[in-house]
């Protein structure tokens, strides 16, 4: 798995003026795909899955934090540099004060920390400034609720301030790493989150909360992060680890990929998995929760150079990150590198980097490539070139036929193209937006749901009586299961279990399904961790008097339906070139009475032995990545990433002697083919 771009929100001409500005904060609609982003002094909101402006207010001074109301549809709460707390209304285009401070000269900038707390239990705001002793709690527009100053129980600083999105619970974090958890009517104290004296801690740079278990993830100023369990009465610490020496700066949890992401002051961007052992005899191990996840690091300038953005140089630092609660999607956010400081610091910091660079060139003269690259990775991106610039060199190695590229060899280059960029550099604000996700590369679909669509025809009006019939139920995998979703009653159910047991170190999940009406039969594809794939075949069980009836398993990564009764199947294998026909056997059967000489919808084609035969191998010419079904006879669709699109005739009698199979040709010459661009993906 990867990160990589869906696309860059485009904010170059914001404001008309004639210097262009970076982005500064952004907050993500709790449950619609729309994004709202600070630049200057606008607040701009975009559509996040299509990247279109939707609208623009100019709130007159820059926004410092911010986020969506989750009380009111379409609205978004923020603290501003002058102090004042705003609601920014997008349906209406227009803002309202929340809150003004007493001294109308009291500033802070836009990097300055203020906290903000929104629950969706009642229309307030909880707000405070850094390392002050009390919380002020203001009611939003809908809530109109004069501006109340809450003391606290502890009279410490501090540091941070976070809501429950499910429960009346206001979290509010001191200095000394003590986090105590309020009711945000009563503001009685709930419990204390809280170690023993052995760990050190400094207060909580930034909460993150799972959407469904009552698990809190706290990340500390010391570069420690925390998991606890506030289920129960006594909440416990259910996992630590230490992410870095650096302070936490935001914690994300990613619902669909159920991993937790941290970013560092320095700019480092982890992702982690937690992991629970549920041994009754066993007392789970706190120091095992987190396990950095399988995904490879984030490349910025491939961030930033992807879907026809721009890189820049210096490599720019990683201010925070903002995850859509629901979606794959998070937007990213760096330090601004226009600033006085960093001009003037930039020609020593490649100076710099560059001496770093050369030292360990020296220092690491005559060791292996293991070692120098280790050495290399330590010093960031000051001097070793980033990974899509790498890939690059390799290529035009390649391409001269060249003896074998050497790590130093990089280095070597990487040490002349800082020297190089040092004369070269960006120092224009990013005044894109990228909008970035994680891609499973083997896996495109991965966060679209493995159903079944149905399809009804639209010849309602032709029929006599007027009657449409729905299908009693729809069909998705989720793990193991086989689920049925009742369209009537909106129960879900399992259906059938597709694997009895699969052993616990084997990561697994499904790709693809395909179901046949008329032979009521599934066919769903699995893909295992460090094994072959296989493709489950089920029958679904239509006499309630039978025993049910079991599922077997094929090798293979793909399966389509052949002909117009689906009484053929195909399965492609793992090699992507072979494929394995399989044939119902039987005679077909129509079910269904015949009224006025048509034969109504709900018709189905049944084998009466129910066996299967084969399987029949061909081979096709070049790989094929995906297979599809088709109503024609003997004939199944297939798709080449990045090459084509073509039917394939399976003629049974064709053998080519040197072939161990039947040979299906996949030149487009007199075959219905389709020609794909350059690197297009054939998903669904």
């Amino acid at each position: 798995m990867e990160w990589t771009t869906v696309q860059h929100l485009d904010l170059r001409h914001v404001g008309r003026g004639l210097k262009p500005l970076q982005p500064h904060a952004a907050s993500f609609h709790p449950n619609q795909a729309l994004i709202a982003v600070a630049i200057g002094s606008y607040i701009i909101e975009f559509d996040a899955m299509t990247g279109s402006k939707i609208s623009s207010i100019n709130i007159g001074s820059p926004v410092v934090r911010m986020s969506y109301s989750p009380t009111s549809g379409h609205a978004v709460v923020a603290i501003l540099e002058d102090c004042t707390i705003r609601s920014c209304d997008f349906d209406a285009e227009q803002t309202c004060v929340l809150h003004s401070p007493e001294k109308k000269t009291e500033q802070i900038s836009s990097d300055s920390e203020v906290h903000l707390a929104l629950t969706p239990l009642q229309p307030v705001v909880f707000f405070g400034f850094h390392k002050r002793m009390s919380v002020t709690v203001v009611g939003t527009v809908e809530g109109g609720r004069a501006p109340t100053k809450i003391k606290t129980d502890l009279k410490k600083p501090i540091v941070n301030l976070a809501c429950h999105p499910r429960l009346p619970v206001l979290y509010v974090a001191y200095a000394d790493g003590l986090i105590r958890a309020y009711n945000i009517h009563t503001y009685a104290v709930h419990y204390t989150l809280q170690l023993d004296q052995t760990i050190k801690l400094i207060g909580a740079g930034a909460f993150a909360f799972h959407p469904t278990l009552e698990w809190i993830f706290v990340g500390d100023r010391r570069g420690t992060l925390l998991a606890w369990d506030v289920s129960t009465e006594r909440p416990n610490m259910i996992g630590i680890t230490q992410v870095g020496s650096q302070p936490i700066t935001s914690v994300a949890w990613l619902p669909m990929l159920r991993l937790l992401v941290t970013v560092s002051k320095d700019g480092n961007l982890q992702a982690w998995k937690t992991r629970v052992i549920l041994n009754p005899n066993r007392p789970p191990m706190q120091a095992n929760f987190f396990e950095p996840a399988a995904i490879e690091s984030i490349d910025i300038p491939r961030i930033l150079s992807q879907q026809g953005g721009e890189a820049v140089y210096p490599l720019p630092r990683i201010k925070s990150l903002e995850v859509h609660p629901k979606l794959n999607l998070a937007a990213l956010l760096f330090v601004n590198m226009s600033g006085g400081d960093n001009v003037k610091n930039r020609a020593a910091y490649t100076r710099e980097g560059r001496k770093q660079l050369f030292a360990v060139l020296q220092g690491a003269r005559g060791s292996s490539a293991s070692v120098l690259k280790e050495k290399l990775s330590s010093l960031g991106a000051s001097g070793i070139l980033a990974d899509h610039q790498l890939q690059a060199q390799l290529q035009e190695h390649h391409l001269k036929g060249r003896s074998q590229l050497t790590i130093s060899d990089i280095a070597r280059k990487a040490f002349l193209y800082s020297h190089f960029m040092e004369g070269h550099a960006i120092s224009a604000p990013i005044s894109r937006l990228p909008l970035i996700t994680v891609l499973d590369v083997k896996h495109h679909l991965k966060d679209n749901p493995v159903c079944q669509p149905f399809h009804l025809e639209l010849n309602f009006f032709n029929k006599e009586n007027r009657v449409l019939h729905y299908p009693v139920r729809a069909f998705y995998v989720d793990g193991v299961h086989l689920m049925a979703y009742n369209l009537c009653s909106g129960a879900d159910s399992i259906y059938k279990k597709l694997y009895n047991s699969i052993p616990g170190n084997v990561e697994y999940h499904p790709k693809y399904m395909v179901y046949s009406r008329k032979q009521h039969l599934f066919l769903v594809a699995y893909e295992f961790s460090g094994s072959v794939n296989e493709v489950v075949v089920y029958r679904e069980n239509t006499d309630s008097q039978a025993a049910n009836s079991k599922c077997t398993t094929v090798k293979g990564r793909d399966a389509a339906f052949i002909g117009p009764n689906e009484n053929q199947f195909g399965i492609l294998d793992d090699d992507k070139t072979g494929l394995a026909l399989y044939i119902l056997s039987g005679k077909t059967l129509l079910e269904g009475k015949e009224s006025n000489g048509t034969i109504e919808d709900n018709q189905s084609v049944e084998p009466e032995d129910g066996s299967i035969k084969g399987p029949m191998q061909f081979i096709f010419e070049n790989e094929v990545d995906r297979i599809f079904s088709t109503p024609l006879e003997s004939s199944l669709m297939f798709a080449s990433h990045g090459n084509q699109i073509g039917l394939a005739k399976l003629v049974q009698g064709y053998r080519l002697s040197t072939a161990d199979g039947h040979y299906i040709s996949t030149k487009g010459d007199g075959i219905k083919s389709m020609k794909l661009k350059l690197g297009e993906i054939v998903l669904k």
